[in-house]
């Protein structure tokens, strides 16, 4: 192990060299959030949080093993594991921080090992709208733009998590300076560090050129209507304001229904699908890789997209 003044280096400083090592904006900000409950753990189990280099793998293994259980979500039936993803992302995240303090500080050898991955989920359980009910919220949210500035950005934050299929991180940090002409289009950094693009149809650009009307002026599409603290409007909307939108929106005209900014990327795929997209063309507006994750994704009801129906004419 590390000795002298490396031994005294604090969990947070510990954390933040970590964090600077990493390249994509998206992998930074899950890695920092778990981390964040994390540490927020090992001080809460009043370990010495100041000198995290001097707890023994042992400890960090067992406390990882706790953190992680206390994570978990459970089916109050059947008592499966609802979040295996999530849970394998915190995994990920901790045995590459303890790897990091291995390679750079000797700590002796990572805690995570010897904690399986969990099993993976077979479908997302992303709920997602019907045709009727995307088509219905985005035509009356367009109806009522002209209320004022936040009615028109409301609209177009649920019009581009559907129409781009966006993640809300990315919606979050979407600039002007991503939209590009000859033709119209995004380039938009997503999950590791890549690049996708995204074609802006001529009705969606006209909407935008509207919006740039009553937006305030700065570097970002969506922005906050107020900052009550240094009264700039220059600053993207956090990922917990789109959050917040979408479950307004809900509130007011999806009766409540329960969904999350992901379930207009879940509700693109499983549309696309029935459209009869194929996978190339579906992947090229979502920015994924590979058919395995469209898959996960299409959680379209099992029967009604079933091989069974298509040979109902050969029946006598």
């Amino acid at each position: 192990m590390a000795n002298g003044e490396t031994d005294n280096e604090s969990i947070h400083q510990l954390v933040s060299q970590f964090l600077g090592l990493q390249q994509s904006v998206h992998t930074k900000r899950a890695y920092r959030a778990d981390l964040k409950q994390f540490t927020t753990h090992l001080i809460k189990r009043d370990l010495s949080h100041d000198c995290l280099l001097k707890v023994s793998p042992r400890e960090l293994h067992a406390e990882s093993i706790a953190f992680l259980n206390r994570q978990t979500k459970r089916d109050p039936v059947s008592g499966h594991i609802l979040n295996t993803n999530t849970l394998n992302r915190k995994r990920y995240c901790l045995a590459s921080f303890f790897q990091y303090l291995h390679s750079v500080y000797g700590y002796p050898h990572n805690p995570i090992h010897g904690i399986k991955a969990y099993p993976k989920q077979e479908a997302s359980n992303t709920p997602i709208l019907s045709a009727e009910e995307i088509r219905s919220l985005i035509k009356t949210l367009s109806e009522r733009r002209s209320e004022g500035f936040s009615a028109f950005r409301n609209y177009l934050v649920i019009a581009t998590l559907f129409h781009f299929a966006l993640r809300r991180t990315e919606l979050a940090g979407l600039r002007w300076d991503q939209l590009h002409p000859n033709p119209w289009h995004f380039a938009i950094r997503q999950k590791g560090n890549r690049l996708k693009y995204v074609p802006v149809f001529p009705e969606l650009m006209a909407r935008l050129n509207e919006y740039r009307l009553v937006a305030p002026e700065g570097e970002y599409l969506f922005s906050p209507a107020q900052n009550n603290r240094t009264k700039s409007l220059n600053k993207p909307l956090s990922t917990n304001s789109i959050l917040n939108i979408v479950a307004k929106i809900s509130t007011l005209y999806l009766g409540g229904k329960h969904i999350t900014p992901h379930s207009f990327r879940a509700s693109f795929i499983c549309h696309a699908r029935d459209l009869g997209l194929d996978d190339k063309t579906i992947m090229n507006a979502t920015g994924q890789t590979s058919t395995r994750t469209l898959n996960y994704y299409d959680i379209r009801n099992r029967l009604r997209s079933n091989g069974v129906l298509f040979f109902r004419d050969w029946f006598a």
